[in-house]
């Protein structure tokens, strides 16, 4: 697979916690609609991370709204929560995607970005508590 990094931004307030990857991957999008009725989306993701990504749907879809994600290429699929929603251009809009749990493996991207290693991607639940 080709790819190529995203350069970090210097802004601690911008700064993405995992290096983003341009990179195009073909996933299937799994959305509960109100009307309790699931709608399926075959689709790509552009921009990648070990957090998430930035994937193009023609579903309408709301910030912080659940979604699963789903490889194409290796079936595994991931819940993720809809951060934001951008401009509909040619009937798709780029909607960014976070998963509930860290995943570097999810994307399949390969030499990994260092900071996408499990060791450096701790999230609050998985800390150990003090007791």
């Amino acid at each position: 697979m080709i790819h190529d990094a995203l350069t970090q931004d210097k802004d601690p307030r911008k700064r993405r916690r995992s290096l983003r990857i341009r990179a195009r991957i073909r996933i299937i999008v799994r959305i509960q609609m109100r009307n309790k009725e699931t709608v399926t989306e075959e689709t790509d993701a552009l921009v990648v991370n070990a957090h998430g990504g930035l994937v193009l749907l023609a579903s309408a879809v709301m910030r912080d709204q659940f979604v699963t994600i789903v490889n194409v290429k290796t079936h595994e699929e991931l819940l993720a929560r809809v951060t934001g929603v951008g401009q509909r251009f040619m009937g798709k809009a780029q909607v960014g995607v976070e998963f509930i749990r860290p995943d570097p493996d999810f994307w399949g991207v390969f030499p990994q970005p260092k900071d996408w290693k499990s060791s450096s991607l701790a999230t609050p639940d998985a800390m150990p508590q003090k007791v």
